[in-house]
């Protein structure tokens, strides 16, 4: 399958007028979890990344309808929407996606990586009438991750194994090629020792790459070089 360059992810809900569902977890603090982790793990690789999730929306349309606007004007390789289900008895882990091409193939290589941390492999489904699907100019899926109302689905659930599990997916089936440098955006509450455990190195190591003067000042938004 050809590699790609840019890539839209689209953090389901988590916007006014487009709320997601409640569960034992809500399911906009689980897509929020899981995408950011997407992200950045594309990021760290070289990929451009496209963050489709809406600031603000007036309605469900607009939400629905700036997501697709975001990856069809910066002309996207590919388009990923994280969500989670929520059905009373409900349980595991699906894919949805127009049946055929690119979409089906890719969906198929991701789905075991997310069943191998234990969930129920609920399958790729075609779904021909959801509006991120159809209205994207590339080829699209949306991952149903785990259920957020299902004991079983939230138990042992973990965001990072969650967003690994569909980065794995997604370096098999474009054959990404990790970029001998890797970075590392730093977020709120990032300390350098978390980032030490998260990429396996060093905080000297770390403090060297970046030329750090001060060990404990790290700030939202500052790139740091982890490799």
């Amino acid at each position: 399958m050809n590699k790609i360059s840019t890539i839209a992810i689209d953090i389901g809900h988590n916007v006014q007028f487009d709320g997601g569902a409640l569960g034992i977890k809500s399911e906009n603090v689980l897509n929020f979890e899981v995408g950011t982790k997407l992200i950045e793990k594309c990021r760290a690789v070289g990929i451009n990344v496209i963050n489709c999730t809406p600031k603000s929306a007036v309605s469900l349309y607009d939400s629905l309808n700036k997501r697709v606007e975001a990856a069809n004007n910066r002309n996207a390789d590919f388009f990923i929407s994280i969500h989670h289900n929520a059905c009373a008895g409900g349980h595991g882990t699906e894919i949805l996606c127009i049946p055929g091409g690119k979409a089906e193939e890719v969906a198929n290589i991701i789905l075991p990586e997310i069943v191998k941390l234990g969930f129920s492999n609920r399958g790729v489904k075609p779904r021909n009438d959801l509006f991120v699907l159809n209205k994207t100019n590339m080829s699209a899926i949306l991952i149903e991750c785990a259920f957020c109302d299902s004991k079983r689905d939230m138990q042992n659930y973990d965001t990072e194994k969650v967003a690994e599990a569909i980065f794995q997916g997604l370096y098999k089936a474009f054959n990404i090629s990790k970029t001998t440098e890797v970075y590392h955006i730093v977020a709120p509450g990032d300390t350098l020792w978390a980032l030490t455990r998260k990429y396996g190195t060093t905080i000297n190591n770390i403090v060297t790459l970046n030329n750090i003067k001060n060990i404990n000042l790290i700030c939202p938004g500052q790139k740091l070089r982890m490799k």
